[in-house]
């Protein structure tokens, strides 16, 4: 809605400026209502608690089509222990993933240009290619995922994607962004916690980890950022790393 309401202004203003077709812009009255998870620039994330919660719903619910894939849950685990952002998973081939050594190599991002198919990038920084190091829980479910989507293939008679995609759809090319928008939703909605975007989950994990001790430089290179002020913002969105500070203080000065 918003791309449309966009384009159309866009049209509308070129006829009035430049054409002076229309004299005004009724477009410039309508105002379109924000998602419950937008909140301009405030950080949104899971707790630990609610956390676990959204990834154990996310499995197929009742009655639906691919009951025993777990893609979505394997995504949204991957993302949430890693700070991937959507268009960097998406873009995922097995060739990035080393199990054995428990790496992940950022070297793309899957992009939707106006109009036009999906295609695979290279990032927007320098800093956004890196390699990022997995723990174990996550090298564990990325491990029952891999078996469970050659099942899945298998078992509903779906086409296998050649391009080697970590995830993908039925017909084997890219997940689209806004599905998995949706998605998430749906499952926040069926769990009872607040309807956040694929992003919360990136915006998670950094305020695990600092809320965890991790250095903020660490936690910059990890999630790629170019500027270690753009980590620095997580720090003022939970009471827990202001407490821990205060607590480690006061054992420092007793």
């Amino acid at each position: 809605m918003r791309r449309i309401h966009s384009i159309f202004t866009s049209a509308i203003n070129d006829a009035i400026h430049e054409f002076g077709i229309l004299r005004d812009n009724p477009l410039v009255r309508i105002k379109i209502r924000k998602d419950e998870s937008e909140d301009s620039g405030k950080i949104k994330f899971f707790t630990v608690e609610e956390l676990n919660r959204f990834l154990a719903a996310c499995v197929p619910a009742k009655g639906a089509k691919y009951q025993h894939s777990r893609h979505y849950q394997a995504l949204f685990t991957l993302m949430a222990r890693t700070g991937l952002r959507i268009g960097e998973a998406l873009a995922l081939t097995w060739d990035d993933i080393d199990l054995k050594n428990g790496t992940l190599s950022v070297t793309k991002t899957l992009i939707y240009p106006r109009n036009t198919d999906p295609r695979v990038t290279t990032p927007k920084t320098k800093s956004s290619i890196r390699t990022i190091k997995l723990d174990s829980e996550t090298i564990r479910v990325m491990k029952e995922y891999r078996l469970n989507q050659k099942e899945t293939v298998l078992r509903y008679g779906l086409k296998r994607s050649d391009l080697n995609l970590v995830f993908h759809n039925p017909d084997g090319r890219w997940l689209r962004i806004n599905v998995v928008r949706e998605y998430m939703k749906e499952v926040c909605k069926r769990a009872g916690l607040p309807q956040l975007s694929p992003h919360a989950l990136r915006h998670s994990h950094a305020v695990h980890l600092l809320e965890a001790g991790a250095p903020i430089r660490y936690v910059a290179e990890r999630l790629g950022h170019a500027s270690i002020k753009t980590t620095e913002k997580y720090l003022h969105v939970t009471k827990k790393i202001e407490k821990d500070a205060l607590t480690l203080y006061e054992q420092y000065v007793r």
